[in-house]
């Protein structure tokens, strides 16, 4: 048995033993099947981890990053308080489920230091590349619909392969509806106690049936905020209130590189859309389509100026059964192979 194999064999085993999760370097590529928790610095899991949805809100990664990302010793503590769920599939590359937008952050924040922990819920290694989009559209791990080309047109489908491949702020399209409809959710009211200053926001950010996650949350709000005020479904109660939305959301730009956006030009938008949300019962009545929405109406939709309590937490994703995969270390890239190498080498100068 190879000496260096050897190594990194002895490393996991001794980070289980200590209840330390494990390196992704050892756990993912010198492992027939894995599920659970590991760890790694930015810079080492940013190579092999990629994203399944085509865009993402720049303003809402600009808040993000000037909120939680300034030192980083912030960056550390965000990313201490998040397990990044992923997916295990072909070429031992890992596939982030969610967390998009503070990952992104992350990684714009330069603090490529910073450990993140993933929590690999399902090993689908042994999938083809067909089979595998098919069980993640089946499970509703992926988001094949594209960002809207401009304010009033609505996304379209995409493929696998039109997704971005690393997280990087330029690989991303611009989704502006899912930067509102995360904004939404931070509009802050006056009248609200002081515990709980959003109590008037767009939406409840509610749990499934089962208490987990639903998918596409934001999305699916975008998708409404975008059909409602440009498509022919319409919804607004006020003519008035719709031209006061518009306008704000011609005025926030779109095309800002990072450091420029204009943050408090979006709040000021989403602000204008609460009436929409909370009036008129177009939130409501509101019918998704089918498909990657999943048809139905809108989660979490309030009817009328009701306080809203803080949005519940709810059930982390569930593990899905390991499909076993007969991938011979060999196959390992190269560069997965020196990042090992390399932390081995400084464990040994530690």
């Amino acid at each position: 048995m190879p000496m260096k194999f050897c190594v990194v064999l002895l490393m996991a085993i001794l980070s289980y033993a200590s209840c330390k999760p494990p390196s992704c370097d050892d756990a993912v590529p010198f492992s027939t099947s894995f599920t659970g928790t590991c760890t790694n610095k930015w810079k080492n899991l940013k190579p092999i981890l990629r994203p399944t949805q085509p865009g993402v809100g720049w303003a809402w990664v600009q808040r993000k990053l000037d909120k939680d990302f300034n030192h980083e010793s912030d960056a550390q503590d965000e990313m201490d308080d998040l397990s990044v769920p992923c997916v295990l599939g072909p070429g031992n590359l890992l596939y982030a489920v969610d967390s998009h937008h503070t990952l992104t952050a992350l990684d714009l924040s330069g603090w490529e230091d910073t450990k993140v922990t993933v929590e690999v819920l399902c090993d689908l290694r042994a999938l083809s590349p067909s089979d595998f989009w098919e069980e993640m559209e089946e499970r509703s791990w992926v988001y094949l619909l594209s960002a809207a080309d401009s304010r009033s047109s609505l996304p379209t489908p995409i493929s696998p392969s039109d997704l971005p491949d690393e997280f990087a702020y330029g690989s991303f399209a611009n989704d502006y509806y899912r930067s509102l409809s995360a904004f939404v959710r931070k509009v802050k009211n006056e009248t609200c106690p002081s515990d709980d200053e959003y109590c008037e926001r767009c939406y409840d950010r509610v749990c499934s049936e089962d208490g987990g996650g639903i998918p596409f949350f934001e999305f699916r709000w975008g998708y409404f905020f975008n059909d409602a005020t440009f498509g022919a479904s319409g919804g607004w109660a006020s003519e008035d209130d719709r031209d006061v939305f518009v306008k704000l959301f011609e005025k926030a730009d779109t095309d800002s590189d990072i450091g420029e956006v204009d943050v408090e030009g979006w709040e000021n938008a989403a602000e204008a859309l609460i009436p929409l949300c909370r009036e008129g019962g177009a939130a409501i009545k509101y019918e998704l389509p089918g498909g990657v929405l999943g048809g139905g109406a809108l989660p979490g939709a309030v009817d009328g100026w009701i306080e809203l309590e803080e949005d519940p937490v709810c059930d982390e994703p569930l593990p899905c059964a390991v499909v076993h995969s007969s991938i011979p270390s060999a196959t390992v890239p190269s560069a997965i192979h020196e990042r090992v190498q390399e932390g081995v080498e400084a464990e040994r100068g530690a």
